[in-house]
């Protein structure tokens, strides 16, 4: 599928890219095309969802969206993953770009650790709390920022419902970086 090809060739290629290689630059150019086109079929999710409604929610600074995308994306797959579809989606990305693991459990793992390593290479936070985003401020705003993500339009596409007092949770878990086990 043109999703898994997208894939492929952003795990291929974006480390490189991100370094300046050219060739890689343009790899990338056509991946992001083909993730692109794949997306406007199957649409987005609760990762962009929340990017979203904390772009420019917090005064500490502006979280760019692809920023927001890379730091939340972990913590997503985590509660997505309760799904059993979802799961097994997650699973078979993980498989199409090598990574090991017995179990579809194993391998969503992987698939996070991944992630979480290529944003250590790239310099993007791990956590709202590492960005700059004072602990205060966020407990203020946090509440109504979830419900306004809930009711974003990506929201409805995401493979696991989620209501404000879940999606506060997951805010949660993503400004201190604890799993997600709920």
């Amino acid at each position: 599928p043109l999703a898994l090809k997208a894939i492929a060739m952003v795990n291929e290629y974006l480390p490189e890219s991100y370094k300046g290689d050219m060739a890689a630059r343009e790899q990338m150019h056509y991946g992001q095309c083909l993730a692109g086109m794949a997306f406007s079929n199957a649409l987005l999710g609760i990762v962009h969802s929340m990017a979203h409604k904390t772009g420019a929610a917090f005064s500490t600074g502006h979280i760019t969206h692809g920023l927001a995308n890379a730091m939340y994306l972990p913590y997503v797959i985590q509660y997505n993953a309760k799904d059993a579809a979802a799961l097994k989606r997650y699973a078979e990305i993980a498989r199409s770009i090598s990574l090991k693991g017995d179990t579809d459990e194993e391998l969503m793992k992987a698939l996070c650790a991944k992630i979480d390593a290529l944003n250590v290479e790239f310099s993007i936070p791990k956590t709202l709390k590492e960005f700059g985003i004072k602990e205060d401020e966020f407990n203020e705003k946090i509440a109504g920022i979830a419900e306004l993500a809930v009711g974003d339009a990506c929201t409805g596409s995401n493979p696991r419902a989620i209501d404000p007092k879940q999606m506060e949770e997951l805010f949660r878990c993503i400004y201190d970086g604890k799993a997600v086990e709920f």
